[in-house]
């Protein structure tokens, strides 16, 4: 049951990512006062595509996103794998997840926020956390609160602030390179409303993950081993890729040409526990892990939503606390041991690999979620293909 309570909570959040923007709208929809701090100049995403599994559709749902997702975004209609040219299966059809670009994702999580209240602080570096109740502030400057959150990404100040918190953090040899690029006549149509998984596994680990995001643009994660450096940079190589996918030529050549793509080295970050008094770490601060499964954000957007339903549970915030990672952490560590596991064993080149233990994070609800919310996104079969 929650409790009534004559005046309202005070939370400090550093970082306006997906996660703390989430976070920051769902405590101020229960009425929490929240101020919210970026340290860039403007409150924007510098991504550019993102696939939002069910679990954090039916979490983006509570806070009332969800439905300019599925008018902005794209339901793919199977996830088909190739590898070497050939497709090796067509998995997930009709299941309810959407691709959408970052910056549009971004842009309906911060108009969310403002709308909730969050006041949003943009040049505002956060350096550290008090467990006593207190964000810390480049210049000195010590915002007090009922509770301070860390949403502030994989290299989080915040984090690495609170000694009482033991950390693992390990790099691996794969990275991605990450662009938005127009969509061509030839890449319209329902052959390619769908996510398609393309593979090369020789001489050596290359893959481009083709993720419609509309009408007009396509997602593209260029994966390669980091030890094959002129497939590891931004601009890309157009020459190294459009060898190995000859097929996507006109896609690879405008991706070339692509401005804001970024190349970012998989990692993983696994961070025991996630709180420390009065302090809490939400998002790739806590539990950063590798996109082979493109789970990241999804795990991120759905801790962040439990976390403000958790604490409106009652009124001691470390128990509270305490009760919430109790119930989210082993689909957290799960999904992180298994987006390793893909990443390591190149799990998903061979297709048919949405098994429905991999695909139990993607089923995860949330403790928000209504039964009546949770009907209007139906699981079909698990793993059906053709």
């Amino acid at each position: 049951m929650t409790t009534q309570r004559t005046t309202a909570r005070h939370a400090e959040v550093a970082g306006a990512g997906f996660a703390g923007l989430t976070v920051a709208t769902a405590l101020a929809q229960r009425g929490w006062t929240v101020r919210l701090h970026e340290q860039n100049d403007d409150v924007r995403d510098f991504g550019a595509g993102i696939l939002l599994w069910r679990n954090a559709m039916l979490a983006l749902d509570v806070i009332g996103v969800a439905d300019a997702i599925r008018a902005d975004g794209v339901r793919p209609q199977y996830y088909e794998t190739s590898l070497g040219g050939s497709t090796v299966s067509a998995e997930l059809p009709g299941y309810p997840y959407w691709a959408i670009t970052r910056p549009r994702l971004h842009a309906l999580l911060a108009d969310a926020a403002r709308a909730a209240g969050v006041e949003i602080v943009t040049g505002s570096r956060a350096v550290g956390a008090d467990p006593a109740g207190a964000l810390l502030l480049a210049g000195g400057d010590r915002a007090e609160a009922d509770l301070v959150i860390g949403a502030d990404g994989a290299g989080s100040a915040v984090r690495d602030s609170l000694t009482d918190l033991a950390q693992e953090r390990r790099k691996y040899s794969d990275g991605v390179c990450r662009l938005l690029v127009p969509r061509p006549e030839a890449f319209r149509g329902e052959r390619w409303d769908r996510v398609i998984d393309f593979w090369t596994l020789e001489p050596d680990a290359m893959r481009i993950l083709f993720i419609p995001t509309g009408p007009d643009t396509i997602y593209l994660g260029m994966m390669a081993e980091t030890r094959n450096p002129r497939a590891s940079r931004i601009p890309i190589d157009v020459k190294v890729w459009s060898q190995r996918f000859p097929h996507l030529a006109q896609v690879i050549e405008l991706a070339g040409k692509a401005e804001g793509g970024r190349h970012d080295t998989y990692q993983t970050t696994r961070v025991t526990p996630w709180s420390a008094g009065r302090a809490v770490l939400v998002g790739d601060s806590a539990h950063a892990m590798c996109p082979a499964l493109g789970q990241g954000a999804s795990v991120g957007i759905v801790n962040a939503v439990d976390l403000a339903h958790a604490l409106e549970q009652g009124d001691d915030i470390k128990v509270s606390l305490a009760q919430w990672e109790a119930r989210e952490r082993r689909m957290t560590d799960d999904a992180q041991a298994r987006s390793a596991l893909m990443a390591a064993t190149r799990g998903l080149a061979r297709g048919n690999g949405f098994t429905p233990e991999l695909m139990e994070t993607a089923n995860f609800v949330s403790a928000a979620v209504s039964e009546e919310l949770q009907a209007r996104y139906p699981v079909p079969e698990a793993n059906r293909s053709w």
